[in-house]
């Protein structure tokens, strides 16, 4: 009952739509360059705008972005502070810090840095940068199917806020639209398919998109949307262990997570 389909992205379906920014114009035309035949190499559309003001970056509409490259050391407003800015107004745009100086690196934690690209090193780093960038990208079209009583309807993973089970083999699906969408089976069986996707058990009748908690303190968890969610001591520590051990991200996060918990509840 619980399918999942996976939408990768191949050339004439869309384009991988790229920001760069850096007040030196020629090395943004030589990563445009570089980019631009990795992609013909994987068959890929490419679509590039190139900044070299901050300034005039933020006030551009960036809603179809889906990757932006970014210098740090720049005039007016630095790479880190344009970084926060574009979190905050695009959670889903993937970005990439390429500075001269590593030193910065520990400040992109603050906005969800994909990666580092040194200036020195783009020959060695790019290609993998890429390649990794291809694989979040096709993540972020992940879909899982739910059965209703008269279809299958598929719905991207990123959509999807928390599951809420009930019973009679129910489930209520919570979206990031405000939506809610009834669905047949119980949460065990999208716990057990969606715990190495970025979801957490936060209790028995509650299955949390971990992406989507703005903190947990005081055995309560709040989400994007306000809504907020009493935790399970017994239940979150079994998750973050089942979790912790999958990819990356999903380790900074619920690294992060248990030092909020433990705060929160002494």
């Amino acid at each position: 009952m619980v399918n999942q389909y996976k939408g990768k992205i191949r050339r004439f379906d869309c384009a991988v739509k790229i920001v760069i920014l850096d007040d030196e114009l020629e090395f943004s035309k030589i990563l445009d360059k570089k980019i631009k035949e990795y992609c013909a190499r994987k068959d890929l559309l490419y679509d590039c705008q190139i900044f070299s003001s901050s300034k005039n970056l933020l006030e551009d509409d960036l809603s179809s972005i889906q990757v932006a490259f970014l210098d740090i050391d720049m005039p007016e407003i630095n790479g880190l502070d344009v970084a926060k800015v574009l979190h905050q107004r695009y959670p889903e745009m993937i970005l990439v810090f390429v500075t001269s100086f590593i030193k910065y690196a520990p400040s992109g934690y603050k906005v969800n840095a994909f990666r580092y690209l040194l200036k020195t090193q783009l020959d060695e780093e790019l290609s993998d940068c890429m390649d990794d960038l291809q694989e979040k990208l096709y993540d972020n079209n992940r879909t899982i199917q739910i059965r209703q009583r008269d279809r299958i309807l598929p719905l991207a993973i990123k959509n999807i806020l928390y599951f809420e089970g009930t019973s009679q083999r129910r489930v209520q699906v919570f979206l990031l639209n405000g939506e809610t969408i009834e669905c047949l089976g119980k949460l065990e069986d999208y716990d057990d398919f969606l715990s190495d996707q970025g979801f957490i058990r936060l209790q028995k009748s509650f299955l949390v998109n971990m992406h989507y908690i703005d903190k947990i303190a005081s055995y309560s968890a709040q989400l994007r949307n306000s809504t907020t969610i009493r935790v399970s001591e017994k239940i979150i520590k079994k998750s973050v262990e089942n979790s912790c051990f999958g990819r990356e991200q999903t380790y900074e996060w619920t690294s992060s997570v248990v030092e909020q918990y433990i705060i929160g509840t002494t």
